[in-house]
C-alpha cells in the first residue's frame, strides 16, 4: 500500500517538476532580459517623447539594448534599438561613413522587431522613413509606408509624420497605396485645416488635398481659401 502512494506521488510531481522547469526556462531569461533593459529605460522614454537626446547617450542605450535582445523573445528591444539608431543616424554628419552604418543597422533593428511585432505601425512608419532615407522611395518603402498604414488607418500621434511621407512617396504609389492616403487627408483636414493646408502647399501637394476633399464642397472653398493666405 505505501508503495504504491509512494509511487503515485513521484507520478504526481513528476509533471509539477517538468512544469517548473519550463517555466524556469522561459521565465529567467525573460527576467534577465527585462532587468538589463530597464536601465534603458529613462533615456528611451526621452526618445519616445522626442526629446533631444545626446548622441553619448544614443550610444548607451543601444548597447543597453543589444545586451537585452538575446534574452527576450518579443521585438520590443529591437525596434527600440532601431529607433535609436535611426535618431543617432539622423544625428551624425552627412555623409560621415558612421551615418550610413548605423542608419543600416537602424533598418536591420526594425526589420528584425517587425518580424516579432508585425502589428506595430510605430515601426512600420519608422522603417518606412529609415528605407527612404537610405534609397529614396523604393517600392519596399513604400511597401513599408502602406504597412504602417494598414496597421492603424486612424492613429493620431502618426497622422503628420505618415502623411508627410505619403505626400513624398505619392509619385511612386500604386492606386491601391494612393486610396489608403485620401482618407488620412480627410482625417487631417478634420484635425488641423491649418496644418493640412501648410503641408500641401510645402510638398506641393495642393491638387492631391483637392482630390480628397471633392466630395464635400463646402471643404474644398475652404481649403482654397486658405492656401490663398
Amino acid at each position: 500500500m505505501r508503495a504504491r502512494m509512494g509511487l503515485a506521488r513521484r507520478l504526481v510531481a513528476l509533471p509539477v517538476a517538468i512544469a517548473a522547469a519550463a517555466l524556469l526556462t522561459v521565465g529567467v531569461p525573460h527576467t534577465i532580459g527585462v532587468l538589463i533593459s530597464a536601465r534603458a529605460e529613462p533615456i528611451l522614454r526621452l526618445l519616445q517623447d522626442q526629446h533631444l537626446v545626446e548622441t553619448d547617450k544614443l550610444r548607451s542605450l543601444i548597447a543597453v539594448l543589444g545586451q537585452a535582445q538575446p534574452w527576450l523573445r518579443g521585438g520590443d528591444a529591437r525596434l527600440d534599438a532601431g529607433l535609436a539608431e535611426l535618431v543617432l543616424a539622423e544625428q551624425l554628419p552627412r555623409g560621415d561613413p558612421e551615418a550610413a552604418q548605423v542608419l543600416d543597422q537602424a533598418i536591420a533593428s526594425l526589420r528584425a522587431g517587425l518580424e516579432r511585432e508585425p502589428a506595430n505601425p510605430y515601426a512600420w512608419s519608422r522603417l518606412a522613413y529609415a528605407e527612404a532615407l537610405k534609397n529614396g522611395w523604393t517600392p519596399l518603402a513604400v511597401s513599408s509606408l502602406r504597412l504602417a498604414l494598414i496597421t492603424a488607418p486612424y492613429e493620431p500621434p502618426l497622422l503628420w509624420s505618415r502623411l508627410r511621407m505619403a505626400f513624398l512617396a505619392w509619385p511612386k504609389m500604386t492606386s491601391d497605396d494612393r486610396d489608403l492616403v485620401f482618407p488620412q487627408i480627410r482625417y487631417a483636414w478634420q484635425a488641423n485645416p491649418q496644418a493640412l493646408a501648410r503641408l500641401a502647399v510645402d510638398l506641393r501637394q495642393e491638387n492631391l488635398v483637392r482630390a480628397a476633399l471633392l466630395r464635400v464642397p463646402e471643404d474644398g472653398l475652404a481649403f482654397e481659401d486658405l492656401i490663398k493666405h
